[in-house]
């Protein structure tokens, strides 16, 4: 179990006997669940040496990614020349 040394180590000058040393205030460190219930007032002292640290889970969310749809239009543009007598279609993008 993961827990946060509060600053009563170092107001005692109490070694932890885990760790071997006076953890500062703050650090992270693991114990057991036994070693937990010891430094969480059920010791001589009645004082807690630790908090318990939650970690909590997150999740990403990947965003939708939206695709443009090229839109495209014809112009049909006709030509008609009256003098010849044709019709010429042309298309334009």
């Amino acid at each position: 179990m993961l827990v946060r040394a509060t600053n009563k180590y170092e107001e005692l000058k109490l070694k932890d006997k885990g760790l071997n040393r006076i953890p500062k205030a703050g650090e992270e460190f693991e114990v057991t669940e036994e070693r937990y219930n010891l430094l969480n007032k059920n010791n001589k002292f009645n004082v807690v040496f630790v908090e318990k640290v939650e970690e909590i889970e997150t999740a990403t969310v990947k965003p939708k990614v939206e695709t443009a749809i090229k839109k495209t239009r014809k112009v049909k543009n006709i030509e008609i020349d009256l003098d010849k007598g044709t019709v010429k279609e042309n298309y334009d993008l």
